[in-house]
């Protein structure tokens, strides 16, 4: 090979080796993969009121000032809560300042400043949580129970479930019941069948009225008080001057 021939192919050499460097640093690189933006699986309502029917009549309904909806799950979260339970000839009429509708459940949960009136003979109940079962028509309220009557009577414990079918009402822990007429009863469980007018109080019952004073493991009353009765290590005092037990 001429020297001219070698000089030529030393020059291609040179400029292929050029190429494939200018080649590897101009190629641009490979774009970053690009982000999925997942869409929004809670949407927001500005005031909106859910209900169920049964039958061709309202059950209950719900209306609040905000509702969350979670589009996945279908789960409601409703701000400043108002809502009414019908009850044949009663209205039940509920506030609170926060709930949930569990859709899968069927439960309706609301906490704070938890106040619900019977629109008849306006007796309320206040708690600081309440549950609604709405399939098996159970209600709970928990912390703090206060139910009042319009005449007075006064029931207080610290946890309340009405079992709507049954009609029964079951109070448990530190309950402490006032009457109309000044008597007075403690319990730790008192059950209240309202279709029988039969209670029956559980668990270191003490009664008191006037200047009587009854202790035992158990009490029942049936027919407004007519019948009444006292089971297990039962004693009564009478001539009680002191107030209290």
């Amino acid at each position: 090979m001429s020297t001219r021939e070698k000089l030529l192919a030393g020059v291609a050499v040179i400029f292929f080796v050029c190429l494939v460097v200018w080649v590897v640093r101009t190629t641009p690189n490979a774009p970053p993969p690009m982000e999925r933006v997942e869409p929004p699986t809670v949407m927001e309502y500005e005031g909106n009121t859910i209900a169920e029917e049964k039958d061709g009549k309202i059950i209950w309904e719900l209306t609040c000032d905000k509702l969350r909806v979670d589009s996945t799950t279908q789960d409601m979260e409703l701000i400043n809560v108002r809502g009414k339970y019908y009850d044949d000839d009663k209205i039940w009429s509920l506030t609170a300042k926060r709930g949930i509708y569990d859709q899968t459940e069927k439960v309706i949960y609301v906490e704070g400043d938890v106040v619900i009136v019977n629109d008849v003979d306006k007796s309320e109940l206040r708690s600081e949580e309440l549950s609604w079962l709405t399939e098996k028509e159970i209600l709970t309220a928990i912390g703090e129970v206060n139910v009042m009557n319009d005449d007075g009577a006064k029931l207080l414990c610290d946890k309340i479930e009405w079992f709507a079918a049954e009609d029964r009402i079951t109070a448990t822990d530190n309950v402490d019941v006032t009457n109309t007429d000044g008597a007075k009863l403690l319990s730790d469980k008192l059950e209240w069948f309202i279709g029988e007018e039969r209670l029956i109080a559980t668990g270191n019952v003490k009664i008191s009225k006037d200047d009587m004073r009854a202790f035992a493991d158990l009490a029942y009353a049936e027919n407004d008080f007519k019948k009444f009765g006292l089971f297990g290590h039962a004693r009564v005092l009478k001539g009680v001057k002191e107030e209290g037990f």
